[in-house]
């Protein structure tokens, strides 16, 4: 075997086993198994958001977005927010409830399908609540509309609309931030 045949069989043996790894990368990239126990699915807090509308959207999009399958009931999305709450919503995040909730009748499917429940909140603008205002201490307050729409993401790629709601969100400005202390459904849709 010449010398040029050599080259060219040892690059068709290297080219051939980069095609084999992008192979295995691109089928076993596990972009079947659903997102790790703790994770808000693409659910984060801007740093950088100091409105209280944008941390309510915020922790609101993540509170009502579910991963069933690696969480056990709606509790663990609160508690995974822990950090953007203060008061009852602080309480309630901190530790699981006793007994621990059940959870809505399509979970269990939810879980077994690998499905997330995703949530978007906005600003509700047609409505006008009190706004930003501060209570006999100084303390900053306010309370945000917001509509909150929820969505199936089917592991297929396909998506079931699920429901909306639209509340009522107050907040308050801690030493760390504005922060989530309770909330109020005020009607659903869907």
């Amino acid at each position: 075997m010449s010398r040029r045949a050599g080259i060219v069989l040892a690059c068709l043996g290297i080219v051939g086993v980069v095609a084999i790894a992008a192979v295995i990368v691109f089928v076993f990239r596990g972009s079947d198994t659903p997102p790790p126990p703790g994770t808000d699915a693409g659910i984060a807090i801007d740093p950088s958001a100091t409105d209280p509308v944008g941390v309510a959207t915020a922790v609101m999009s993540a509170v009502y977005t579910w991963q069933p399958a690696v969480q056990d009931s709606p509790w663990d999305a609160m508690h995974g927010q822990r950090q953007h709450l203060t008061g009852s919503m602080a309480t309630a995040a901190a530790t699981p409830p006793d007994p621990a909730p059940q959870p809505i009748p399509e979970w269990s499917a939810w879980a077994r399908s690998g499905d997330i429940v995703t949530a978007v909140a906005r600003p509700d603008t047609s409505v006008n609540l009190d706004g930003e205002s501060l209570d006999k201490d100084g303390d900053a307050k306010a309370t945000v509309a917001v509509v909150i729409d929820r969505v199936v993401q089917h592991r297929s790629g396909e998506i079931t609309p699920f429901t909306g709601y639209t509340g009522a969100v107050d907040v308050e400005l801690t030493d760390d931030g504005w922060k989530v202390a309770n909330y109020r459904l005020v009607s659903a849709g869907l």
